[in-house]
């Protein structure tokens, strides 16, 4: 082997000692070399002892939250034994409140601390990674193969703490809505509330309150509760609510027909009142005497003709109107309480039936004469009309007999 040879410097191994200098100076480099992996080496321990510890509190505390709750969910299970229906309001609230705590918002609050203990713990490794990275191999003294798992640590944790973030900001979210219901909750002193008098109670702006409530009422996060359709009254059992909603349904009935009623002409009511009195008569029939059907059947006739002569002649309307407003009436109140004896056969149920028979013969015998009277009047009417008729036809000379009824110097008829 040729010996170590420089031009400006001298061969360490030519002067005395020289070789014992430079082995000495390699073994210290090489210790330095050890002791900075060393170094390195126990950086890394204590990086992963640390989140290894991170994960073992996280999992600890996580656990003691679980059992919290389930300590919690059977407690309250022997008190949500008794039904809501027997509870007094107060009570019914406090039990809500109770599972509003336990189940929303112990929930949402056990998901945003876990989401901020490992977006914190996997936030600072990928801080970490990323100082490592941005030393670069060399002043770690690593080789690239190796110093290649630093970036890739880096690429994976950064997108997991953004992840657990995200999650973090969900539960905090979703852990203050449920706070601001539960104080919407014990704003309301009984079963009917107010919405704006639950919203000043809260400090909130009305609009707010009944968006949130109506939020999650449609979640079911609010059993039996409902909103009014006003959005300003809010029912906290159904029941009552649809008993509101029953009460104004008759309430607007009547008034809905008086309101038909008052739109509709006088003609048009007559002819309602009078096909609804046939339509009466029809389902009398088979349900009385002999005797009583035929005058049934024979008012039933005389009633039809009525109107459908006023029908054909609404001018003369005014001259059945006590036919519609008295008559008709009293002739069917007549006919309920015939109907209501049945088929007894108590002497005063025969005398009653008996003479409510002989009233609808003398009914039927005044709603012929009536309509005898509209025909007179119409037939007076008629004769009028043609005798005008006829005497114009004479003037302009339009009859068969000309010469006959003008006459040179003469005068018609």
């Amino acid at each position: 082997m040729a010996k170590y040879s420089h031009p400006y410097k001298e061969n360490p191994g030519s002067a005395p000692g020289g070789a014992q200098d430079f082995a000495g100076r390699v073994d210290r480099k090489v210790e330095e070399i050890d002791r900075r992996a060393d170094e390195f080496s126990r950086s890394l321990d204590d990086i992963v002892s640390d989140l290894a510890g991170i994960g073992a509190g996280v999992g600890a505390e996580l656990l003691d939250g679980l059992a919290g709750v389930v300590s919690s969910a059977g407690d309250a299970f022997n008190r949500w034994a008794q039904k809501d229906k027997d509870l007094t309001f107060p009570q019914w609230r406090a039990r809500l409140d109770r599972r509003l705590l336990n189940n929303e918002q112990g929930g949402y609050l056990a998901m945003a601390i876990a989401g901020g203990v490992f977006a914190v713990g996997f936030g600072i490794t990928a801080l970490v990674m990323f100082c490592l990275s941005a030393v670069g191999p060399e002043a770690l003294q690593m080789t690239r193969a190796d110093f290649n798992v630093f970036p890739i640590l880096m690429a994976v944790f950064t997108p997991l703490t953004v992840g657990f973030g995200i999650m973090t900001g969900f539960g905090v979210k979703k852990f203050r809505f449920f706070g601001r219901i539960r104080s919407y909750l014990r704003a309301a002193h009984d079963w009917v509330g107010s919405v704006p008098a639950i919203a000043r109670a809260a400090g909130r702006d009305t609009a707010q309150v009944r968006s949130e409530l109506n939020k999650a009422i449609t979640d079911g996060k609010l059993p039996g509760v409902v909103l009014g359709d006003d959005g300003e009254t809010i029912y906290f059992k159904e029941e009552l609510y649809e008993a509101e909603a029953a009460r104004r349904a008759q309430t607007a009935a009547p008034q809905g027909e008086a309101q038909a009623d008052a739109a509709r002409t006088p003609l048009e009511q007559f002819e309602t009142e009078s096909r609804d009195f046939l339509a009466y008569l029809d389902g009398c029939r088979g349900r009385l005497d002999a005797a009583a059907e035929e005058e049934l059947a024979a008012m039933h006739k005389n009633c039809a003709v009525i109107l459908g002569f006023i029908h054909n002649h609404p001018a003369q309307l005014g001259q059945v109107r006590r036919f519609s407003e008295y008559y008709l009436p009293t002739t069917r109140k007549l006919l309920d309480t015939a109907l209501g004896l049945g088929t007894a056969d108590a002497a005063n149920a025969q005398a009653i039936r008996r003479d409510i028979t002989g009233i609808l013969h003398t009914l039927n015998a005044a709603y012929a004469k009536l309509y005898d009277t509209l025909l007179q009047d119409v037939s007076l009417d008629v004769s009028t009309e043609i005798g005008t008729l006829e005497t114009m036809l004479r003037q302009d000379g339009l009859t068969q007999n000309f010469e006959t009824d003008f006459k040179p110097g003469g005068t018609a008829d």
